[in-house]
């Protein structure tokens, strides 16, 4: 097979883009025989993007997002069809709905985390409204209703393409995806001794850095010797500049960070919106286990919250609680917890499974 892998965010091949999902899941496809093509579809230059700033104005929509919006999407979905008849591709996989490819004889399907209906309904929403809300799920629920397939990472995800854009079930399987490149921890915690972990390279208020920062004085007042360890950002380290337990980087080295994963007891991240996130599939391979909110993907990641401290509602005191009920669990709870949750990441989200779930959709 010849794919065409495409990404609005980047080179699909670049380790940079998109958090590595697109170069990873094409060296595991690569590696079961099928031949990639990557296009960048970011085939929109500043004067484009400013007609289409320009077209919105004038229709009374907002700039914000504007790649969402259909000025842009016809040019980048007419770039990506000719990429496509040009390669000589027997089928296109889109990581984005908004780089779906013009009308072509090639098949297409869409590999997603997310959908704008379910990002709409949290936090982190683009909050579109009225006639910019419904061109965007239109223009979405077009890109879905033409696809081949719809490859969504998470089940909450793929129900969401089925209920809410109508797309038939028979075309819409969740595929997950793979872990980073933290390697499994094989060796032995004692979790009452261990710190709290919080990594995220940007946007630390939305990855639930600020409400964390809320929840520790009742959890230092309630356990003095617990410790936090904030990882990933120049914010992090501001916002940490002072408050006891708490120690921040900006950075650390590869081996040093793999320390970090390895040695904490407890990740504590209640990111407000993210769909997936990969920070927790790291934690659970190094047997860390999972502090944060009862949404999204983490409810079928950690078992229905059984292998993992989920709360129903983002406030620090309930999370100063769930900090604190995870502390007081016995060893022995917390082991099976760890353990089952490595189970899941290592049995599903290796990235030959992935590549072998969408191969069978599109092989």
């Amino acid at each position: 097979m010849r794919l065409l892998l495409t990404s609005p965010m980047g080179d699909p091949l670049d380790s940079r883009t998109w958090s590595s999902a697109p170069s990873n899941v094409a060296r595991a496809l690569a590696a079961k025989g099928v031949d990639i093509v990557p296009f960048d579809s970011r085939v929109v230059g500043k004067a484009g993007k400013a007609l289409a700033a320009a077209c919105n104005v004038a229709r009374g929509l907002p700039v914000k997002d504007i790649s969402r919006f259909d000025t842009i999407r016809a040019l980048r979905s007419r770039a990506v069809a000719a990429a496509a008849e040009q390669a000589g591709v027997d089928h296109i996989l889109c990581t984005s709905s908004i780089d779906a490819p013009a009308p072509t004889n090639i098949p297409y399907s869409i590999w997603i985390d997310d959908t704008v209906h379910l990002l709409q309904q949290t936090p982190m929403s683009p909050g579109f409204t009225g006639r910019a809300a419904a061109m965007i799920d239109a223009l979405d629920g077009a890109a879905f209703a033409a696809a081949a397939h719809v490859l969504p990472f998470s089940q909450h995800v793929a129900d969401d393409v089925v209920d809410h854009y109508g797309v038939a079930r028979d075309r819409v399987f969740a595929v997950g995806c793979g872990s980073g490149p933290i390697p499994p921890f094989e060796g032995v915690k004692t979790y009452a001794d261990g710190d709290i972990l919080f990594v995220a390279k940007h946007q630390f208020s939305d990855k639930g850095g600020d409400l964390l920062l809320e929840a520790w004085p009742e959890i230092l007042a309630r356990r003095p010797q617990t410790r936090l360890t904030l990882i990933g950002s120049k914010d992090a380290v501001e916002r940490a500049r002072g408050i006891p337990g708490v120690t921040a980087h900006d950075f650390l080295p590869w081996d040093d960070l793999v320390a970090k994963f390895h040695g904490a007891s407890f990740l504590t991240q209640p990111m407000l919106g993210d769909p997936w996130g990969q920070v927790y599939l790291e934690a659970m391979k190094s047997r860390t286990i999972v502090v944060s909110l009862d949404h999204r993907a983490l409810p079928e990641l950690t078992d229905n919250g059984r292998n993992a401290f989920l709360i129903a509602k983002a406030e620090p005191t309930a999370l100063a609680q769930a900090v604190l009920a995870a502390y007081a669990t016995p060893q022995a709870d917390l082991e099976r917890m760890a353990e089952a949750g490595q189970r899941v990441v290592l049995d599903r989200h290796g990235w030959d499974s992935v590549a072998d779930r969408i191969l069978s959709r599109i092989g």
